[in-house]
């Protein structure tokens, strides 16, 4: 299948595609996925929107790096996308595409989204997560070669030829590596490539189209900033080079000084630090979750919670009309126990139309939590009733509610929502059990 561009896609995609953007642009990266697949939902076909999507699963994970759970989980969910692949290629990977916000940099798991692409007839999409991989991981021939594969599949042999140059360089004395490069260097030669007319198509390959690895862009970066350590421009490169790679204590060192000798001159400074540090704070976090430290994990929770709602509270100061953004930080807060200023983050988002019924929620279990049932309850009511449909999240009022109730010993009013949801789903948290012992 050819690729599309959004100016020729259906209407219906325009307004996912632009809330992903805005969402993107917020950093509210779990929200810009969201949009971004229910557009891809509609046209498999968007290769602009689905490189969206995989920026903003890298740029999220970078963030909040996935535990090694998580990564586990994802990793045995694979089963069900090889079973989809016969039946529904498309639905396959839809699914592959979900595992891998969660790890978007997993050879593993870029595979199997890789084989689902192919059988859907969209060999570009495959091609796009392994470039991506390959950014990050330049020297991984777990991806390199699937790469060059795919290369030739497309007739992009000139890119194929650079692969397998790369290739032959990490296996020497390999013959199979060998001739697979001799034999790309003849179909670029051949007069498929763009490059058919060059004098040289070896020099040409290495001396204008070879990009320069990761690890030279490093080192090219690190040696000028120590010609001219103060340059702002070259700090700024080296550390976004060092996010990209994931050297994050390196990154957070290198904004430090940055910021340091910015000031004034640049106001986002500090905003890129804390990020940087989140980052940081997140990889420790996952460690710690992995290790089972409890002390530990407690200690990182509480330290990027306070880091994340210093940079949240910048971003509404800078933004006081940002509904999204009051939003965020109310869950920030809320997650924190700072209840009373959660609520009043919450009470200014009712505004947003698209975050109105979460904010209602949220307000109701802030009340709970202050000790407040009387207001809790009456801010769940009002949520219940602008959630008509039985969806994920009325489930969820239900439930808060029917435990409100529960509390307050009015068993009937309990009840009557645990059946509610009991009837949809039966396997929802613990309904079962509560309609069950109440009915015997």
């Amino acid at each position: 299948m050819a690729e599309i561009k959004i100016a020729a896609a259906p209407q219906a995609i325009q307004p996912f595609y632009e809330k992903g953007l805005a969402a993107m642009e917020r950093g509210n990266l779990d929200y810009a996925m969201d949009m971004f697949e229910a557009a891809l939902q509609v046209e498999p076909r968007l290769l602009e929107v689905r490189r969206l999507l995989r920026t903003s699963a890298v740029k999220r994970a970078r963030e909040r790096p996935a535990s090694k759970l998580a990564v586990a989980k994802a990793l045995a969910t694979r089963v069900k996308v090889a079973s989809l692949l016969k039946k529904n290629p498309m639905e396959a990977l839809a699914a592959a595409e979900k595992l891998l916000r969660i790890d978007p940099l997993n050879p593993r798991l870029a595979q199997a989204q890789c084989e689902a692409a192919e059988r859907a007839g969209l060999s570009e999409a495959a091609v796009l997560t392994l470039e991506i991989i390959n950014e990050n991981r330049p020297s991984d021939l777990a991806v390199l070669e699937p790469l060059a594969r795919l290369y030739r599949l497309v007739e992009e042999y000139d890119r194929e030829f650079e692969c397998r140059e790369r290739i032959a360089a990490l296996k020497p004395g390999d013959p199979a590596a060998a001739k697979e490069l001799k034999d790309a260097a003849a179909r670029l030669t051949m007069g498929k490539s763009s490059w058919q007319h060059a004098a040289s198509f070896r020099d040409v390959v290495r001396s204008e189209s070879r990009q320069p690895t990761f690890e030279e862009r490093l080192s090219e970066a690190r040696s000028k900033v120590s010609d001219d350590p103060g340059n702002l421009e070259l700090l700024k490169g080296l550390a976004d080079l060092e996010l990209q790679g994931l050297l994050l204590e390196e990154a957070v060192e290198t904004l430090v000084k940055y910021c340091a000798i910015a000031k004034d001159a640049d106001p986002h400074a500090d905003r890129k630090l804390a990020e940087a540090r989140e980052r940081l704070l997140g990889r420790q976090l996952a460690e710690a979750e992995d290790a089972d430290d409890r002390e530990r994990v407690a200690r990182l929770r509480s330290m990027r919670d306070e880091l994340r709602i210093g940079n949240l509270a910048g971003q509404v100061a800078r933004y006081p009309t940002d509904l999204q953004l009051k939003f965020e930080f109310g869950k920030q807060l809320f997650e924190a126990g700072r209840h009373a200023e959660a609520i009043q983050q919450f009470q200014a988002a009712l505004a947003h139309p698209q975050r109105r019924i979460r904010a209602l929620l949220y307000l109701g279990l802030s009340f709970k939590a202050k000790g407040q049932p009387d207001l809790a309850m009456r801010q769940l009511e009002c949520a219940l009733g602008e959630a008509p449909a039985m969806d994920a999240t009325r489930k969820e009022i239900l439930y808060d509610l029917g435990c409100l109730h529960a509390e307050a010993g009015e068993r009937e009013q309990a009840l009557h929502c645990f059946k509610e949801i009991y009837a949809a789903d039966i396997g929802y948290r613990d309904v079962a059990s509560r309609v069950e012992e109440a009915s015997s």
